[in-house]
């Protein structure tokens, strides 16, 4: 991926269908879209006069608003844990462009690397998407993502890995110790993680989710927490987390987890997709990747992740997955079961992770969340309109094809509205207005 050299900024994109992202739905007839200094300028049916700007020929193709991750671990990898790799950060952020994400929430991440990396791309010395960045995730002593991280890691890395990418408190002293000297690093959000990986890690107690919280508030950000059962929500609501990641995953979400959740205006970040990309290898007969997988991903790494080695102990995590396949039916029905109690369901994909490709996953989580029940304009809003005022608030300058908005603009064939799979290949992204050069990761630059 390479920006344009010879882009100004400014061009005429002509007669193109507009997706209106605050009603989920197509505008009738083509329109012409004039992008000036990066910004959208003027909105009109197809035909209108237009000078000083370059013309593209939008040949009647979809135009959408950049598409939001709102999770995402950007120093992360999609290789399987038998396969250590080092991670590449800046090739991730080319992957979540290359399939039209122009905007991130890194939900962990190494610290304060994270947040270099979120300043090198506001700066311009990085090509990728916009960041939002959390920094570590706070968990208990020994709790996620430490236990699993121990699990993962081979002890040469485990003592430079973890300290950087977790916090670890047991009191509430300690949280609000640990919160106020985050704060310095300006972080976008807190992360928590209340969720058990494996089954028997520890947890963290109502009483510290509140500390994090109460004192994330008091710092001027807000708290995400990382879920997996029932009575996660229930503490997590009650200690007043902001947003959760991840729907219940492992049971049928009760009826009290569900109220909690609504009477507290609590959106919900899915990822089901991370879910169902990791049951993949329980299973006979896998699905296939899609073209926009294999396309953003190393071909060793897919190599990797298709057979398990018999020298992989496999028994620490086979539970959850095991788990994670009993309950693929489930997070669909739990996803519908908030959506009826008017909860707000936001679009993220938890990648890169486990077999799980960054930018090609937020469209295998918009197919997931369509046979949730969501239709395909209800899927596009939640990863355009609805995470944009997440991240930003109703004054947000994306996520949205409107006057005085940021051009970050995905253009894709077909009738995305219909069938959200019409977002697997796109023809153009732009970034601020500035076209990309796209191939696929795998030709190199």
């Amino acid at each position: 991926m390479t920006r344009d050299a010879a882009a100004t900024g400014t061009f005429c994109l002509r007669g193109v269908r507009v997706f209106d992202a605050p009603q989920g739905a197509m505008l009738t007839g083509l329109r012409d879209v004039v992008v000036r200094e990066g910004r959208i300028a003027a909105i009109a049916p197809a035909g209108m006069k237009v000078s000083g700007a370059a013309e593209i020929d939008g040949a009647g193709a979809a135009l959408l608003p950049g598409l939001v991750d709102l999770h995402v671990h950007l120093g992360a990898d999609s290789g399987p844990p038998w396969r250590l790799a080092m991670p590449h950060p800046q090739r991730n952020l080319e992957a979540f462009l290359y399939a039209g994400v122009t905007t991130v929430l890194d939900l962990g991440n190494l610290t304060p690397d994270v947040f270099r990396l979120r300043e090198a791309v506001a700066r311009g010395d990085v090509l990728g998407p916009r960041v939002f960045a959390a920094g570590p995730m706070f968990t208990t002593p020994g709790g996620h993502p430490v236990a699993l991280l121990r699990l993962a890691l081979p002890w040469w890395l485990r003592w430079y890995v973890i300290p950087r990418f977790a916090r670890e408190v047991a009191t509430p002293q300690e949280a609000r110790t640990q919160v106020g000297e985050l704060a310095r690093a300006h972080p976008d959000v807190l992360k928590i993680a209340v969720d058990r990986v494996p089954f028997e890690a520890p947890r963290l107690t109502p009483e510290v989710i509140a500390a994090l919280a109460a004192s994330a508030h008091e710092q001027g950000f807000r708290c995400v927490a990382h879920v997996g059962r029932s009575v996660d929500v229930i503490d997590a609501v009650s200690g007043g987390v902001d947003a959760l990641a991840h729907i219940v995953y492992l049971e049928e979400m009760s009826d009290a987890a569900v109220e909690a959740v609504a009477a507290k205006h609590v959106p919900v970040i899915a990822t089901i997709s991370v879910f169902d990309s990791q049951e993949r290898f329980l299973l006979e007969r896998p699905p296939p990747y899609l073209d926009i997988e294999r396309e953003v991903t190393a071909p060793e790494v897919l190599d990797a992740l298709r057979t398990v080695p018999p020298s992989f102990d496999r028994k620490p995590v086979e539970p959850v997955l095991r788990a994670m396949i009993v309950g693929h039916e489930t997070r669909r029905r739990n996803v519908a079961k908030l959506r009826r109690a008017g909860v707000v369901v936001l679009a993220g994909s938890d990648s890169p992770n486990f077999g799980h490709c960054p930018g090609a996953s937020l469209h295998l989580e918009l197919r997931d969340l369509v046979e949730a029940g969501m239709t395909p304009g209800e899927a596009l809003r939640a990863a355009t309109y609805e995470s944009a005022r997440f991240l930003s608030g109703p004054g947000a300058d994306f996520g949205e094809i409107s006057l005085g908005k940021r051009a970050d603009l995905l253009l894709v064939d077909g009738d995305p509205v219909a069938d959200v799979a019409a977002l697997d290949h796109p023809r153009a992204v732009f970034l601020g207005g500035m076209p990309l050069r796209r191939h696929p990761l795998t030709e190199g630059d």
